[in-house]
Parts: C-alpha cells; structure tokens; sequence
C-alpha cells in the first residue's frame, strides 16, 4: 500500500468538513488558544487579568475543539465513525435487525439507543448511529498518492459492514438538562459494549438455528423474514446517509446491497451464526469455574451490568483463544480441557478511558504496556474485528494521528477562579508530580486493584504480541504523522510494540495527565470511585453505586451515582447498572492515603475536616484541567 498523508487535502475532507458542521472558526485560533492556555497557569493569570472568568477561559477552550477538528476533518470523521476493520454484520442485516428482534436490539425507533448508542449530532441523516462504523469488503478508496479518498468506494459493487468505530466507545454525552452535549475523545460511559456483544448471542440463540436458516432452495423463517422484511423497505433505506454518499449513487447502492442480500441470505446468515457462535464460546470459556468471570456472584457481570466498562485485553486474550480452537475444530475441547495458560483466573474489567491529547501520553493502556500511538489502535482495533488480518491500519493511522491534538473537552458549568487558583498550588504540591504530561511510570505503591496490571503472564503476552504483528497485513504500510516523519510500523521490532508487564516489577498502572477529569468518572481504572468528592475522601467512597448516569453533580464533580434512584434514572438512561465494589476487580481501594513519591511526601487522603476547604479548592481546580 502506498504511503498517506494528514495534510493530504481534497474533496473527501471538504464534503466531510461540510457534513460534520464545521466551519472555519470566526475567531482566531491561536488567539483562542493562547487564552484556554491561561487556565494552566491561573495564578499568574488572575494577577494580570483580575477580571479573567471562566466563562471566558471555556469559551476559547471549546473553540480549540473546532478548531483541531476542522484542521483535520478526515482524522475526525474518521476516529467518530470508520468502522476497525473490514469485518463485521452486513449492513442490511444490521439495519433489519430491530424489526427481526426488537426484544433484543429495541425497535427501529431507538436506534440501538438501548445499548447506550445515540444519533451523530454533526450528520443528522446519518443512516447508523454515531460509533457504528460501515466499511466495504474491499477496503478503503486511496488516490493515486495513496491518500484516502474516500471511507467506501460506491462505484465497486461490494458488501458494506457495519463494526464499532472508535466513537462508539470514546464519545460521550453530558446530560444539562435542555440538551445533551457531545464530547470527543470521552468515554462513552453509558455504552455497554458487552450487552451489544451478547444481543448477538441472543440472536444466534433465538433466531438462527439451522432449521431457521435453511437452505437456498428452501428458506428457514428467519430467512424468510428477514427477505420479506428487507423487501418492504423503501427505495434508498441501505444506501441513504451512508458516509460521504451522493445523491446519485443512492440508489444503485441500495440495490446492489439488497441484491447481495437476496442472492446470498442463508450463507450470510450462517456464516453470521458460526462467527457469532465462536464469539460465545469466547464468554463460556470466560465464564468456566475458576476462568476469569467463572467466579459465581464475586465476579463483575459479562452484559447489561458495565456500561462505559470493557475488558479488552481480557477479552481479546479469551477470543484469540477460542478463534484458534475453532481453526482447528477444537472448540469442545477448549471448554471442556484445561484452562489454558494465557487466560488470567481473574476479572480484568476497566473502565474505558479518554483519548483526547494524546500528545501528552507516550505510551498507552491503562498499565503503559502499549507503545507507539498506532499500536494503541490497533490494540483498540483487535477486540472488535477479532480477525488479525482483517483490522484496518490506515483508520490506526489517521486516528491516532487526530488524538495527537485533540484537545479535552472544557467544564461546562461555573467555576469559581480565586478559589481554582488556591487548588492550583495543591494540586502542584500534592498531585502533579504523578500526573504530569508523558509519565511512563507505573505506581503500585497506591494501592488500586492490581488485576488488571496483572492480566499478561509470559503465554497471554506472547499471544497479544503475535496477534499485534499478524494485525499489521501488510508489510509495505506506511504513513506521514503530524510531524513530518515517515511511519512504518509493520516494520518495529516487538520491543517497540509492548512492554513486558509479566514481571511483578513492572506491573501497575500510569498515572496519566488530568485534563478533562471532570468528564472521566468514575474514578480509577476500574472506575470504582463515582466522583472526585469521594476520591479525594476515601472515608466516603460509596460501596455501590449507580454506572451509566449522564446527569452531572457539580458539587462532587461526576456523575449521578445514588443507587436508591436506580428506577427513576432507567427510562432516561437504558443502560444504567448497579457497580458493587466488593465483586472481583472492581475494588475501591488505593489512592486512599498519604504516600511518598520520589523523595516528598504527598497528600491522597483530604478526608479531615480541617482540611475541608483545601479539598474544595484543589476539586475546584481539578474542574478546569
């Protein structure tokens, strides 16, 4: 593949420019920058602008944010809604699904709202929700140069998929009560990632036996619904708001995409039914006594009890594992034998974390193990498409390229600066020595839940690096990053795609920059801690508490959590869960007292009420990284 280029410009980026609503900022950036940088020093910048608020200060913040994102519309686009890889559910089926099921995937209407999925707010006719991603069977379009031009080619008549795109994961949503506001690069964290696997499993289970399948010459019921249902569509229904279409291909797009359908719906159906089927011995091999979730009610749940939470390095590890037994035809064997080495004997659930300013992190995962900011991606990549080989390297460039400089997403209610400012000097003293930009180093000196900093022995390492480098397809690929290097990456050594993290001495985890915190609960890489309130006071810290809330609490700086509103906050909020710190991996322990670090004593625990107004103001603070 030849080589592509950021500042590659054309009529892709322009019509993508046009259809995500930016516009050229009225403003100056640099100006604009220049005055959000302000809130990295707010002392000094009180002293010389008394008046300063920070009204002013998240107002050029936000346009930084259109700003990053109209200098790089393809990185944008792309990082919200190209799908990882060239794998995945027909896009007829996915859209028909709703109408099969809707006991399973909510009807047409909700738009897989009830997984925690809501409509692209910058492409209103967009045809999947935002994080869905469609690609084509036969990759990406690339120009003469190499440059993408385009996320389909419309002229080949080709199989489109849908598979998760970056968004799907990493934008979230802030409930102000007149509005949701999107953020980029936040966790999104009412998506629950493994409720959307296992309504696969449901689907296999329900709907596509092999008498419901059927055969060509005779079409099971499920077959048949599905082409009945497909046919009664209207003119347009597959091809309308697909990414970068024109008018004048939507119809010869939809044809062609019923017509795959038609001619091919039972070896499309069960091939849908054996992927998913080896996907689900991926959760029973979990799920085995003793297995990582194999714990009974110790262990955190597999769907519908973790949204914002995901377990890619587990996951990964487990589906690696059953895709090789069902190569080999050994899948019975793999749930019935041994438990195989690579697979921990414990839960390694996360929480799914930011990736905006990626500048400021040099290596990634929440244990440091991933090097090199196009590997992060493809380690985001994998667990998804599940296929090394199928993995699609120039959306791992382009986005990584975008998070570069994607700044975070700024406050969005009132700040009190005098008293930020006084939070300032705490958070220098007692905070920034851990969380300072580019740290590498890993701290189980505090005390978190180590298990997922143990989720790599030699065997599961060993297996990750294979399936990094086997992801890489094509040997020849390359790209120019924002600073004008040539980047080869199938051509790094191993040493440059993981750290080993096998060895006691090199578990735990990074201590990562705090900018945009207050989007970021909760708290912990486990997300065991549901605001910063309770952080900084270990003596608070709710034992259960309510996950996937978007309705914010200014005064304890995160999200709603009570667990006694669980009921109001279900017809709001369809993937809201109770988390109970007491199941395996989602303990709240660590950051919970004073330590010392690097020769100086620093203060975690500001739970003494002689000590109330310092932790107002360092919280106050917090709210305006």
């Amino acid at each position: 593949m030849e080589t592509f280029s950021r500042s590659f410009v054309s009529g892709f980026a322009i019509s993508l420019a046009l259809s995500a609503g930016i516009c050229p900022a009225q403003a100056d950036p640099q100006s604009e920058a220049a005055t959000c940088a302000r809130r990295d020093a707010l002392q000094p910048a009180l002293a010389k602008q008394p008046d300063l608020t920070w009204d002013a200060l998240r107002t050029a913040c936000e346009a930084t944010i259109v700003a990053a994102k109209a200098s790089d519309p393809i990185g944008h686009g792309w990082f919200v809604n190209a799908g990882n890889g060239f794998l995945g559910v027909p896009l007829v089926v996915q859209k028909i699904l709703p109408d099969l099921a809707p006991e399973i995937w909510g009807t047409p209407e909700d738009f897989f709202g009830s997984f925690g999925l809501f409509p692209d707010p910058d492409i209103t006719d967009r045809i999947l929700p935002r994080g869905l991603g469609i690609t084509g069977a036969n990759g990406r379009p690339v120009a003469a140069d190499g440059s993408p031009s385009g996320e389909v080619d419309y002229s080949q008549p080709q199989p489109l998929f849908v598979t998760l795109a970056c968004g799907a994961c990493h934008t979230g949503q802030i409930d102000l009560g007149d509005r949701y506001q999107v953020l980029d690069g936040a966790p999104n964290t009412q998506f629950d990632v493994r409720k959307w696997r296992g309504a696969f499993s449901a689907l296999r289970e329900g709907y596509l036996s092999d008498a419901q399948i059927g055969t060509a010459e005779a079409p099971g019921e499920t077959t048949q619904k599905l082409l009945d249902l497909v046919a009664a569509k209207p003119a347009g229904y597959f091809a309308r708001g697909l990414p970068q279409i024109r008018a004048d291909q939507i119809a010869a797009v939809d044809q062609t995409q019923r017509a795959i359908f038609a001619q091919n719906a039972v070896p499309i159906l069960s091939g849908l039914a054996q992927s998913t089927g080896v996907r689900a011995a991926s959760v029973a091999l979990q799920t085995r006594p003793g297995s990582s979730y194999g714990h009974g009610d110790r262990s955190p749940g597999l769907g519908g009890h973790s949204a914002g939470q995901s377990d890619g390095s587990g996951d990964l590890l487990s589906d690696l594992l059953a895709g090789q037994a069902a190569e080999a035809g050994k899948l019975t064997e793999l749930l019935s034998g041994p438990l195989p080495e690579a697979l921990p004997r414990f839960a390694t659930v996360t929480d799914i974390p930011a990736v905006w300013n990626q500048g400021d992190r040099s290596v990634g995962q929440w244990d440091g193990s991933v090097l090199e900011r196009f590997w992060r991606n493809i380690a985001a990549e994998l667990p998804i498409i599940g296929v090394p080989a199928k993995v699609d390297l120039m959306n791992a460039g382009i986005s990584a390229e975008f998070l570069l400089r994607l700044p975070p997403a700024p406050y969005p209610f009132e700040v009190d600066l005098a008293k930020a400012a006084a939070g300032e000097a705490l958070f220098a003293e007692n905070c920034g020595t851990c969380h300072r930009p580019r740290n590498e180093a890993r701290y189980p000196v505090i005390g978190t839940d180590m298990n997922r900093a143990q989720v790599l022995n030699p065997a599961g390492s060993a297996m990750f690096l294979a399936a990094f480098q086997a992801a890489c397809h094509d040997p020849d690929f390359g790209y120019t990053d924002t600073y004008g290097r040539r980047i080869e990456p199938c051509t790094m050594p191993a040493y440059r795609i993981l750290r080993d993290t096998t060895e006691a001495a090199n578990q735990g985890y990074l201590a990562p920059p705090l900018d945009g915190i207050w989007a970021r609960a909760p708290y912990l890489h486990n997300g065991s801690v549901p605001t910063l309130a309770q952080l900084l006071k270990p003596a608070s810290r709710a034992p259960v508490f309510l996950r996937g809330v978007i309705e914010y609490d200014p005064a304890e700086v995160g999200w709603r959590w009570q667990p006694g509103d669980l009921d109001r906050y279900k017809a709001r909020y369809p993937t809201v869960s109770l988390h109970d710190t007491a199941r395996d991996g989602w303990s709240n322990r660590g950051h919970d007292r004073d330590l010392m670090i690097e020769g100086r004593m620093h203060r975690l625990d500001w739970s003494d009420p002689a000590l109330s107004d310092q932790a107002e103001a360092l919280i106050e603070y917090l709210k305006t990284r």
